[in-house]
């Protein structure tokens, strides 16, 4: 618990101290409030009952009325204060939090468990919505609550100091309770993180337009709901169990409260019915109980509030500290050299986590660094393994890929990120203008995009649009949106690696849902563009192989062809055999 305490204390002081000192200044005097409402009664009673002096009535009415008002304005400030501060330090760690997020490996992102972590590392940061440093917020509201506690303390012990005991054999004995509650509570949240994750990704299908076609298309709403009741139901359970442990905390916690309040007023009446106290120390006293049992409930609530997402904790930790095996090597022992001689993938073997059998074993291959290479083979032969390995989202589990014979690790991530460029077959258009889908960038060069767009035949299309290339793409925020075709589309994307002017540009079938006369037409314009560089296809359709300098042919994860179309056909090995089979159709 306190590790986490230090965590955030440690954060919120670093970027803003003004945050911590606002929000320490502010339980203090929000707690003099009910300190002065609970005296107040008392000495206007006690001078009533007695010498009833009218001009020191007023001056106590107008002392504490005025006291009341300048702790409520103080306290009002610097809760206004400590909220501004605090949007400053979220706005800062919801950056960093991205950024993590961004360089992570790429393997983390396809592992469940890495998301499930993210997930309780997130509850404890915004405690299930209740805001960042809620956790921080309640620790500090304690402090506050001490300060009652002191004032009160007296007071009560000057009543009784018996009762006194009893009020905190009771404080503790609900403590305990509490505490017990509170952590099956927190074990329910742990177990219950997966189905909401689940139940979140299908209300995303739901409203997201890219699914919306088929699941009306193919009438399979039913399906959709279906699964969607399950884990709403298997939820239910669990949202079932938290009432009760909820229910059996409020029941102890008002049972607890029932116990102080009546023993206080049972001694109360007995002490004016014997004159051991005054009217106004009556009304103190009441106020005090009264006073007591509400802090020592808000300071219960806050250090169980603490404890439980302090559960978290280990997730955040572990999160914010999780090895960037790829993105931790910035210092580059060798610059990345202005011109591409060769690429080489010698000996490179790959498992996937969590899987037995190898997606590539013992690839070795060579190509100069201005060739149109293509990559072919069946589903599951390796071949999208292959171009995330050259891509650097995951590093091989054996062997080593080579540019101009250096080992891509030596080279700096960040440097080697804006020497390639890749188009996957899931390519991703953003809900931004159709410059920044192409850019990318903050500052962004219209004409070379322009230039990119005319190139691909896209000239026509973007100045039928009002706005042109900054008109927004698809209708998510704006109505008057462009949405382009599957050929449009495509056009984007090549025109987004273009942009990029990189020194190695793939394309992973990102033509796939086109026919082949399209597709055929793409590549041929695409092949024109980048000509002076390494460009590598990954294509199906083995008739846009014709073009390639070089063609890999891969099967089982291993590499078992290699050479120009025409000594691929003459071998009469896989390629030939693939290549025939789909010719047949054009016949």
């Amino acid at each position: 618990m306190f590790r986490s305490l230090k965590f955030l204390w440690c954060y919120a002081w670093r970027v803003d101290k003004g945050y911590l000192i606002s929000l320490v200044l502010y339980q203090i005097s929000n707690s003099l409030t009910p300190i002065l409402i609970m005296i107040f009664p008392k000495f206007i009673i006690d001078e009533f009952m007695g010498e009833n002096d009218f001009h020191l009535l007023l001056q106590l009415v107008v002392f504490f009325t005025t006291g009341i008002f300048l702790t409520k304005l103080l306290s009002s400030y610097f809760e206004n204060t400590a909220f501004y501060k605090r949007c400053i330090i979220l706005e800062r760690f919801q950056t960093e939090l991205g950024e993590r997020l961004i360089k992570t490996d790429f393997e983390n992102l396809e592992d469940s468990s890495f998301l499930d972590m993210k997930q309780n590392a997130e509850k404890f940061l915004y405690a299930n919505g209740q805001g960042f440093s809620f956790v921080l917020d309640r620790a500090v509201n304690i402090i506050g609550k001490l300060f009652i506690f002191t004032t009160i303390f007296s007071v009560l012990l000057a009543m009784n100091a018996m009762i006194l005991a009893i009020f905190v054999i009771l404080v503790l004995i609900n403590s305990i309770a509490q505490m017990h509650l509170k952590k099956r509570y927190a074990d329910l949240e742990m177990q219950k993180n997966p189905k909401e994750r689940r139940l979140s990704y299908l209300n995303s299908l739901l409203s997201d337009v890219a699914y919306a076609k088929e699941i009306r298309i193919n009438g399979q709403h039913e399906f959709f709901i279906s699964k969607l009741q399950g884990v709403l139901r298997e939820l239910w359970l669990f949202y079932r169990r938290q009432m009760q442990l909820l229910n059996y905390s409020q029941g102890i916690l008002h049972f607890v409260d029932l116990l102080q309040r009546g023993i206080a007023y049972l001694y109360m009446i007995y002490a004016v019915s014997r004159h051991l106290i005054t009217i106004g120390d009556f009304t103190l006293y009441i106020n005090a109980v009264a006073t007591f049992t509400d802090a020592m409930n808000d300071v219960l609530d806050s250090i169980n509030d603490v404890r439980q997402y302090s559960i978290y904790f280990e997730s955040v930790e572990r999160y914010l500290n999780l090895p960037m095996k790829i993105h931790a090597e910035t210092a580059a022992s060798v610059s990345f050299p202005e011109e591409i001689e060769s690429i080489e993938f010698r000996n490179v073997s790959f498992t996937y986590k969590g899987k037995s059998k190898q997606a590539l074993h013992k690839v070795n291959c060579r190509f100069s660094g201005k060739e149109k290479v293509a990559i072919v083979g069946e589903n599951g032969a390796g071949k999208s393994t292959f171009i995330k390995l050259l891509c650097r989202l995951y590093e091989p589990e054996s062997g080593e890929i080579l540019i101009n014979g250096i080992n891509i690790k030596e080279f700096s991530y960040q440097e080697y990120k804006e020497k390639i460029s890749a188009i996957f077959q899931d390519y991703q258009l953003f809900s931004f203008n159709i410059a920044e889908n192409i850019g990318l960038q903050n500052e962004i060069e219209e004409a070379r995009i322009l230039k990119d767009l005319q190139q691909l035949g896209m000239k026509e299309v973007i100045a039928a649009l009002d706005q042109g290339v900054y008109t927004a793409l698809h209708k998510d925020f704006d109505p008057h949106g462009f949405e382009p075709s599957g050929g449009q589309g495509q056009k984007l994307a090549i025109a987004r690696a273009l942009y990029k002017d990189a020194l190695i540009i793939v394309l992973d079938e990102p033509t796939a849902a086109l026919d082949p006369r399209a597709e055929n037409e793409i590549y041929n314009t695409f092949s024109n563009l980048v000509k002076g560089k390494l460009a590598i296809y990954i294509s199906h359709r083995l008739s846009s192989t014709r073009f390639c300098d070089t063609i890999l042919v891969l099967k089982e994860g291993s590499l078992i062809e290699c050479g120009t179309h025409e000594e691929l056909l003459d071998l009469h090995g896989l390629y030939a055999e693939l290549y025939a089979m789909q010719a047949k159709y054009y016949r």
